[in-house]
């Protein structure tokens, strides 16, 4: 597993792979008409947009020479950072990427808190960052992605 900073140049390839892993994640999750909205162009222009961010950062997460996930993190001041998206292909979760994908992150924003918001009801991905350090802060919030979703607060205490 190869992690690389994303820039300009891979625009197309974040926007293909952000789309195909995020429609996939949520494939039983969320309504087929707003899962079919979300584009291969919404995700390059998305990208195209904080590329000029000092304060948002992708990363292309590649398994030899093929890009097989993207991770999306937005400081947020000096003290924290949050892991907007984080999105791996179905082929290729369960592999381990998603464990060194955390490794690297804790590494790359040394001593900053890392935080995240996740479904409520997504004991899978609850369970992966539990098991990598995170702790439910308790904290909730509420969305809408075609119906109403709970989405819970964690984060990682950074002292890496």
């Amino acid at each position: 597993m190869k992690i690389v900073k994303a820039d300009i140049r891979h625009a197309d390839i974040i926007g293909q792979i952000h789309s195909r892993a995020w429609r996939q994640a949520y494939a039983d999750v969320f309504p087929k008409e707003y899962l079919c909205a979300d584009t291969q162009c919404k995700r390059t222009q998305e990208f195209l947009e904080s590329c000029n961010s000092k304060d948002i950062h992708y990363f292309l997460l590649y398994s030899g020479e093929t890009a097989v996930g993207i991770v999306k993190v937005n400081l947020c001041g000096v003290e924290s950072c949050e892991i907007s998206s984080f999105y791996i292909l179905d082929e290729y979760r369960n592999k381990g990427y998603g464990k060194q994908v955390v490794l690297y992150l804790r590494k790359a924003f040394d001593n900053l808190k890392i935080q995240l918001w996740v479904l409520e009801n997504n004991r899978r991905a609850r369970k992966f960052y539990e098991n990598n350090g995170f702790k439910n802060t308790g904290t909730t919030r509420r969305i809408n992605r075609g119906n109403f979703y709970t989405q819970l607060l964690y984060e990682l205490v950074n002292t890496y």
